[in-house]
């Protein structure tokens, strides 16, 4: 039987380059002769290799260490200077952005309010903030590798357009990814907002070690990301997680709900102030006044609190038939409430027999950020070595976010 080919000398450089740039995230700083040891490489490669990466930038000598018959062992530490990535939050009110390396160590962060005239505007805003922090910590800007934007909605890759984005007016009309790829001149990829606050729950949240959790967020609207077998869900038009469309609390058939979706329409905020008035609770409320009431016994707010959470154990009782997640973990204004937490956690056991854990957040608004950051620095990792950084949720455990 003819043996198989060996790998070629560049796919061979790059997965020894690759597994010492792992061992040094993972156990640096760490000397030659222990790395060889974690590696599996041979003494010579391993000089090559390491002499490499020293060359170009991505290691540097962080001290010495205990060697043997009295000599100190050289220890290399991966060089947080050598990549950047940014990540952005964009949402309605508020514009979060971080500046970290491609271990996913955040070097600047900054949040202001978002451009309420939106389009163009946002982006220029997203760009000057960039701008902005990179003088302010004197980072090298050719170092900027990779960019990840989490935005509600999603990106259509015909135009660019971001569609379904209500909360930020104009970038449904314009080439968004584009435009905003132009001003900050790295590659860019824009993102949902869900799905990017499910990875950071997965690298640094409620679900750091599980392979298989949806991340709920309810709020304004409501809306889910998941993650099975370690791996984000996509779907053909990315739109899986779209919960706010699943038949429930309303007549599914009222071509009136499409726009929001059937169960948005009867659990999102809007949804829970109108019922709250229409229940005896007293006008102008927000939800933070319903659940203020709720926790004082009102009966208004106990009954649109205990409805609201019954549609939404249904909802992930629907996700979990089809999905089996072994955790949800809720966010957003209204998902992260304890009251409406512990409703749920009442409910789910009544519609279903195959009930998950039900968990809070634990990065709270900053989910998406931490996932932007998280997915930014992957495609760093990825597109610098030529391979897959395996979404093994290691690029940063050790220096954190």
């Amino acid at each position: 039987m003819k043996k198989p080919a060996p790998a070629t000398p560049p796919v061979a450089r790059q997965l020894s380059l690759q597994a010492v740039i792992d061992a040094v995230l993972e156990h640096g700083p760490i000397s030659r002769v222990q790395l060889a040891k974690v590696t599996g490489l041979s003494k010579q490669t391993m000089s090559e290799v390491v002499r490499d990466l020293e060359n170009e930038g991505w290691l540097r000598v962080g001290g010495r260490g205990t060697g043997s018959v009295g000599r100190r062992a050289v220890m290399y530490e991966f060089d947080e200077a050598a990549c950047y990535v940014v990540g952005v939050d964009l949402g309605g009110s508020s514009l979060r952005v971080a500046i970290a390396s491609m271990s996913g160590k955040i070097a600047v962060e900054a949040e202001e309010d978002t451009d309420r005239r939106g389009g163009l505007f946002a982006l220029d805003q997203i760009a000057e903030l960039v701008s902005r922090l990179i003088r302010e910590t004197g980072i090298d800007r050719s170092r900027l590798r990779r960019g990840v934007i989490a935005v509600s909605g999603f990106v259509h890759h015909g135009t660019g357009a971001v569609l379904a984005a209500s909360n930020i007016p104009g970038i449904g009309t314009i080439n968004f990814a584009g435009e905003l790829e132009a001003r900050l001149g790295i590659p860019l990829t824009v993102e949902n907002a869900v799905d990017m606050a499910t990875r950071g729950e997965q690298w640094q949240g409620s679900a750091r070690g599980i392979d298989n959790f949806c991340f709920v967020a309810h709020g304004a609207g409501i809306g889910m990301g998941a993650i099975i077998g370690g791996k984000l869900l996509k779907g053909r038009k990315g739109a899986v997680g779209e919960i706010a469309f699943l038949p429930i609390g309303a007549n599914p058939f009222d071509s009136r709900k499409f726009s929001a979706g059937t169960l948005e329409s009867e659990v999102g905020a809007a949804a829970m102030v109108e019922k709250f008035e229409s229940y005896g609770g007293f006008s102008g409320a927000s939800v933070r006044d319903i659940f203020d009431a709720a926790q004082k016994a009102y009966d208004p707010a106990v009954a649109v609190v205990a409805e609201s959470a019954r549609m939404v154990a249904l909802a992930i009782a629907s996700v979990v038939a089809v999905l089996d997640p072994e955790v949800v973990i809720m966010g957003g204004q209204i998902g992260v409430r304890p009251e409406m937490i512990d409703a749920v956690r009442r409910y789910i056991p009544r519609c279903t027999p195959l009930a998950p854990e039900i968990n809070p957040t634990a990065l709270g608004a900053r989910a998406q950020l931490v996932g932007a950051v998280f997915t930014a620095s992957e495609l760093a990792y990825e597109e610098t070595f030529g391979v897959s950084a395996g979404n093994s949720v290691r690029l940063a455990p050790r220096n954190g976010a």
